[in-house]
């Protein structure tokens, strides 16, 4: 609000010894001291009026401040990334095994061995060369297995049961499988090669084993194979003499008692 300023000045009259003036000086120093008045009146009101502005102006840089009114900039927080664990691609099993082939990446959602072949694997089975297909000689050497976590195949390097054998896989092992265990080699061997407690497969230069895949590698048809067993063979008899007759002679008597 305004504040109202009164300013009164003395009259001659009333002001100690002061000499007496005409009334024409008295009328000029009145409208002199009249328009003093008046101009200090206004540079009291223009006064008033630019402190009042210079407040209004100092509120409203505080209420509509650029620093206050502008949105901020702060950068939304990442989410939290997912903790579920992605199954990882690996190379199938049967591109290893049997080749053939670029063959599709398995993504490994379990450990069964199942699981370590491609779709198409497991629905066709796969087709080994016979040179690399052994059968097991219970005679020649302890019931083999397979090493576990180190991958397709049983090394000596990886401390593999049979050392003495090459890089190989022990397949139709299971108490379910039909037939003798088959042992498979990384590498094409020749036939004449010996290999301590494994025969090699009867089959024709060339000849290929199918197999399909389940709890194991189980052989669809094999070869005819000699009998094995675990038991000693028998001594051989030998043909009894026989007389002239044609028949054989008699018994020998029993002794007296």
């Amino acid at each position: 609000e305004m504040a109202r300023v009164e300013v009164s000045f003395p009259s001659a009259a009333a002001s100690p010894g002061r000499s007496a003036t005409s009334p024409a000086q008295q009328g000029g120093a009145s409208e002199r001291e009249r328009r003093e008045a008046a101009e200090l009146r206004e540079l009291l009101l223009n006064g008033e009026a630019r402190s009042s502005d210079n407040n209004n102006n100092n509120n409203n840089m505080h209420m509509y401040s650029p620093l206050s009114a502008a949105p901020s900039s702060a950068p939304a927080p990442a989410p939290a990334p997912s903790r579920k664990r992605k199954p990882s691609a690996e190379t199938c099993w049967g591109q290893e095994i049997a080749g053939g082939g670029m063959h599709a990446k398995v993504e490994t959602l379990s450990t069964a061995f199942r699981q370590k072949f491609c779709p198409a694997c497991q629905r066709g089975g796969l087709l080994i060369p016979a040179s690399r297909v052994r059968v097991h000689d219970p005679l020649g050497s302890a019931a083999p297995f397979n090493q576990h976590g180190v991958g397709v195949w049983n090394t000596a390097e990886g401390g593999a049961p049979s050392p003495l054998w090459p890089a190989h896989r022990v397949v139709n092992q299971l108490c379910s499988s039909v037939g003798p265990k088959l042992v498979l080699l990384r590498d094409p061997t020749t036939a004449t090669r010996r290999i301590p407690g494994l025969l090699a497969m009867p089959c024709a230069p060339g000849s290929v084993i199918a197999f399909r895949v389940g709890r194991t590698l189980q052989p669809t048809a094999l070869p005819p194979l000699p009998p094995l067993t675990s038991d000693p063979p028998l001594p051989p008899q030998l043909p009894q003499p026989l007389d002239s007759s044609g028949l054989p002679p008699p018994p020998p008597p029993l002794a007296p008692p």
